[in-house]
């Protein structure tokens, strides 16, 4: 008996163990980022999802460039695949693969196409997506936090908080300085939780920053005593320190254990990156992967 393929656009077979040994291939379903731009949206091989982590991929130093671009696009980012997106914790649409765009900084193909989203979903810009039949199990309708007044009003003086615990300079102008601001939905009920990035002599994008510059990231819930106050910070002193200047992406419980884990890029002087937070029971929020700059 002949097995007749899989539908158009639906995940294949996953790759011989040997083509995954030896080229360096994913063994296991990968994360992207996908993001919407005025031509064709793009998507971009995050990592591979790997138990309560992700993994790097990489090419591996014996393996020619061109045979892992080649195999890696067969395998992980062929024509015309389907991938399902994802919106702050929901499904929101597919993405539909139209031709390659190019490798990233690490080497890893990227593709572009085509974003088809939720009415609710039209004005955002970015998603995480998995190949279609790979995503993982999600129940819910899209329903984003808003950013209401408290966070709002807590955003810069929690900021504010860091800068001075850190020793940093004060900045000119606060909300000058604040140059991302999220309201997410962790954990379900009550509050929502916030994630906001201020920056001093910086952007939000590849490139040198100010050798006097700082950046300020962090994660926030909300306890009705005390207001907002951080789970997670990252403070980044360019006078001591190269250049980080991290900025929320979206959550999602993209291992179906425990709760939503939080992807964040990072953009540093020559290159950008990404990495994952999770909340530990004991620890609570923690770092539990980072990319790195390949340049």
């Amino acid at each position: 008996m002949v097995k007749p393929p899989p539908p158009e656009g639906v995940a294949a077979a996953t790759p011989t163990a040997v083509d995954q040994t030896n080229l360096g291939l994913p063994r296991g379903t990968v994360l992207f980022h996908v993001v919407r731009s005025q031509g064709q949206d793009r998507i971009v091989p995050v990592a591979e999802v790997s138990g309560d982590s992700l993994r790097s991929l990489s090419r591996p130093a014996g393996v020619s460039p061109q045979a892992f671009e080649q195999r890696f696009r067969q395998a992980v980012l062929p024509p015309n695949a389907q991938f399902v997106l994802f919106r702050r914790g929901a499904n929101v649409g597919t993405f539909t693969l139209a031709g390659p765009a190019g490798l990233t900084s690490c080497g890893i193909p990227m593709g572009t196409g085509q974003a088809t989203t939720v009415a609710a979903a039209a004005a955002d810009q970015e998603f995480l997506a998995f190949r279609k039949g790979l995503e993982p199990p999600v129940v819910g309708e899209f329903s984003p936090p808003q950013i209401d007044g408290p966070i709002r009003r807590y955003a810069p003086l929690v900021a504010e908080r860091q800068v001075l615990a850190s020793g940093l300079p004060r900045p000119g102008s606060w909300p000058r300085s604040q140059r991302d601001l999220q309201a997410l939905d962790l954990v379900r009920g009550g509050n929502p939780e916030m994630a906001t990035t201020f920056l001093s002599g910086d952007n939000l994008a590849v490139g040198a920053g100010d050798k006097e510059g700082w950046s300020v990231f962090y994660v926030a819930g909300y306890e009705q005593r005390t207001g907002y106050n951080p789970i997670y910070s990252e403070v980044a002193d360019y006078r001591r320190a190269p250049k980080r200047a991290p900025k929320a992406v979206d959550y999602l419980n993209w291992d179906g254990k425990g709760g939503n884990e939080l992807l964040i890029q990072v953009f540093g002087a020559t290159d950008s990156w990404y990495e994952a937070i999770s909340a530990d029971r004991n620890k609570g929020w923690q770092k539990v992967w980072e990319g790195k700059a390949c340049r």
